[in-house]
Formats: structure tokens, C-alpha cells, sequence
């Protein structure tokens, strides 16, 4: 992965902030965490007080270290994947609560939406990803699958009703002028 701000540089993190991936050059460290010049310049402008630390060459990346990972702020707030694919994209990001989809009312209701709220911060923990950059391309094809999926079976759903209802309106029409 190359810096964003020295693209002939090997980047060594990734702001927590913006997500953007940062030399040792471009890196600040705050409170443990990495962040990008800009995202710290941010922060100074709006009055917190920074102390540099010094950055050491290990990338920050927390994925798939459980409920003590830290979860980067880009990542959002919504997971579609989560939302429209439920236990098949939970087996794919190793969020075994995505199973509660099969209990009858609950899951069909209230675990799509947990799953679309809490989806990224719990594949992100329950998951080791190359970085930031790559857990948002894999959920962007989980994204895409799901509303894929959903468009064929609505679509494959308004023709089987378009059929029945054309086949009843014949039967109709038949049983009306004698002919059955």
C-alpha cells in the first residue's frame, strides 16, 4: 500500500479519521491511534490539544482482534451486505449473530437492522482485513450481491404475479363468455 499524500512512499498506517493510508512522514500518532497531518490539523483547529508521539513503523490495524479492536470511524455507520444478506454474509465476515435470522419474527424484523447498524464495527472485529481500503472493497461487493439479489427476486417475483393475475383474468374472461 503507498501513501496517499507521497504515492512513491510504502505507507506504514491508516488515518483513522479519513481512512487515508499515510508514509512515516504523512503519520501522527494520537492517543494510540493513527492519523494523517490534515485529520490533526482538523483536530488543532477545532481546539484539541495534541501532543505528537512519536510513530513507530507498525500499521495499526486492529481487524479480527475481537471486542478489543478498534473500529476505524470511516468504516460508517450502515452495512447493506448486513442488511439484505443476513446469515450469508455473516458466515462471510464470521458474525455468527446474523444465525438469529431464523428465529421466526425476530429475525426476519430486528436482525437485518442490528446486522445493518452493528454490521461493520463486528466484521471488522471478528475478521482480519489487509487494512481499511480493503474491508470497504469487500463490503462494497457484499453491498452489491445483496441489492443484485434483491432487485432478481423482485423482479422475478412481479412477473410470477403479472402470470398469475394475465391467467386469472383469462379464466375470467372465459368463464364469462361460456367458452369454459
Amino acid at each position: 500500500m503507498r501513501c496517499n499524500y507521497h504515492p512513491d512512499r510504502e505507507a506504514v498506517g491508516v488515518c483513522v479519521e479519513c481512512g487515508s493510508a499515510v508514509c512515516p512522514e504523512c503519520r501522527v500518532e494520537y492517543e494510540g491511534r493513527i492519523f494523517c497531518n490534515s485529520c490533526i490539523e482538523k483536530k488543532v483547529a477545532a481546539g484539541t490539544s495534541i501532543t505528537a508521539q512519536p510513530a513507530s513503523t507498525t500499521s495499526e490495524n486492529t481487524s479480527g482482534m475481537g471486542s478489543g479492536a478498534a473500529v476505524p470511524a470511516t468504516l460508517g455507520d450502515w452495512n447493506w451486505g448486513g442488511f439484505l444478506l443476513t446469515w450469508i454474509w455473516g458466515i462471510g465476515n464470521n458474525v455468527w449473530w446474523s444465525f438469529l435470522f431464523f428465529v421466526p419474527f425476530l429475525g426476519w424484523t430486528v436482525i437485518p437492522l442490528v446486522l445493518a447498524f452493528k454490521g461493520n464495527e463486528w466484521a471488522w472485529q471478528n475478521k482480519r482485513w489487509d487494512s481499511v481500503e480493503h474491508f470497504k472493497r469487500v463490503q462494497h461487493t457484499w453491498t452489491m450481491w445483496g441489492w443484485g439479489l434483491t432487485i432478481a427476486i423482485t423482479v422475478f417475483i412481479v412477473i410470477i404475479a403479472v402470470i398469475i393475475v394475465s391467467l386469472l383474468l383469462v379464466a375470467i374472461q372465459q368463464r364469462g363468455t361460456g367458452y369454459y
